[in-house]
C-alpha cells in the first residue's frame, strides 16, 4: 500500500461521521488531488493537505458557518462539533508545541466557563421548578385553614412557575449562544494556527 492509499484509508476512517455522499465526494476529491499532484510520500501529502483531523475540522467549520448564516447562531450540535474537532486538530497538528498548548488551554478554559454557566442555568431552572412546586403545595395545604395565606402562596407558586416557563427557552437561547461563541473562538484559534503553520 502506497502513501496515497494509506492517507485515503485514514481519511475515510476519520470522515465516517459525515453523510455517505459527502464522505465519498471528499475522498474522491482528495484521492484525485494527491494523484494529480504526484505526491509520493506522506510528508508531501500532509504538508499540502494536512492530516485527516484538520480536514475534518475544516469541513465542520464550513458546515457550521453554513448552518449559522444570516447573523443567527448555528445549531448547538454543530457548534459543539466544531469545538471538539478543532480541539483534536490542534492537539494532533504539526505546529509548534507552545502554540498548541496555548490554544488548547484557551479552548479548555472557554469550555470550563461554558460548562459553569450551563450548570448555573440548569440550577436556576431546577430551583424555579422546586420553588414553584413547594409554593403550590403549601398554598393548596393552607387553602382550607387560612384561605388568604393559601391564595398568597398559590399566587407566588404560579408566578414562579411562569418564571420557570419563561426561563426554559431563555436558557436554551443562552446555551446556544455560548456554544456558538465557543465555536467562533475555536475557528479563530484554528485559523490563526493554520496560518502560522503554512508560513
Amino acid at each position: 500500500m502506497n502513501a496515497r492509499e494509506k492517507y485515503i484509508q485514514e481519511l475515510e476512517k476519520y470522515l465516517v461521521t459525515l453523510p455517505a455522499a459527502e464522505r465519498a465526494d471528499a475522498v474522491d476529491f482528495y484521492n484525485e488531488f494527491i494523484e494529480d499532484a504526484h505526491y509520493d510520500t506522506r510528508e508531501q501529502i500532509v504538508a499540502e493537505l494536512g492530516i485527516s483531523h484538520q480536514i475534518l475540522a475544516d469541513y465542520s467549520i464550513k458546515a457550521n458557518e453554513k448552518d449559522g448564516g444570516a447573523g443567527k447562531p448555528a445549531s448547538t450540535k454543530s457548534s459543539w462539533r466544531v469545538f471538539w474537532l478543532v480541539l483534536i486538530a490542534i492537539v494532533t497538528s504539526p505546529i509548534t508545541l507552545v502554540l498548541s498548548v496555548v490554544a488548547f488551554a484557551i479552548l479548555i478554559t472557554a469550555l470550563g466557563v461554558a460548562i459553569g454557566i450551563i450548570i448555573g442555568l440548569l440550577g436556576v431552572i431546577v430551583g424555579l421548578l422546586v420553588t414553584a412546586g413547594a409554593m403550590l403545595y403549601l398554598g393548596f395545604g393552607l387553602l382550607v385553614a387560612a384561605p388568604m395565606t393559601g391564595i398568597f402562596y398559590l399566587g407566588i407558586g404560579l408566578a414562579v412557575l411562569g418564571g420557570f416557563l419563561i426561563f426554559i427557552p431563555l436558557g436554551y437561547w443562552i446555551i446556544r449562544l455560548l456554544a456558538q461563541g465557543i465555536a467562533n473562538l475555536s475557528k479563530f484559534l484554528y485559523q490563526k494556527l493554520q496560518g502560522r503553520r503554512t508560513k
